[in-house]
């Protein structure tokens, strides 16, 4: 309610846009992250990948800052490599860098940002860690 009365106002300074506008201020509670491994349309097999697609865009409606982490699969659930650059998203899906990480040695890692619907997505990339949504494998490799 707050957000469609700083809409309404969104040039005057009347005392209830104000007033809006302190209230939906002082609710923010700070980013909300998620780290899922399935998200929307990159990486969907079942209802997780649709959930936090959905309860994280509903949250950024709402005028919280929203930052979804998720694996960039070498393959997605059709095969194809290479889909984050092929990304519909105004802006794009872009790589910004790479990091180290340590997983019983080095690993480098792309990560990968972009908004979609209002929400940060950022992707981490590394075939040999992230092969496919559901990996090929030994039972042990999989876990």
């Amino acid at each position: 309610m707050t957000n469609k009365i700083i809409q309404a106002g969104v040039d005057t300074d009347l005392p209830p846009v104000k007033a809006a506008r302190s209230i939906h201020e002082s609710n923010k509670i700070g980013p909300i992250v998620f780290f899922t491994p399935e998200l929307g349309r990159w990486s969907t097999v079942g209802g997780l990948g649709v959930m936090v697609d959905e309860l994280s865009v509903g949250i950024a409606k709402l005028g919280q800052e929203v930052i979804v982490i998720s694996p960039y699969y070498e393959r997605n659930r059709k095969g194809k490599t290479g889909y984050l650059a092929q990304d519909p998203a105004p802006g794009g899906i872009n790589y910004v860098d790479t990091i180290t990480v340590d997983l019983g040695g080095k690993v480098q890692v792309g990560v990968h940002e972009g908004v979609v619907d209002g929400v940060k997505v950022v992707f981490l990339h590394e075939a040999s860690i992230f092969p496919a949504p559901y990996p090929d494998g030994q039972p042990s490799f999989t876990v």
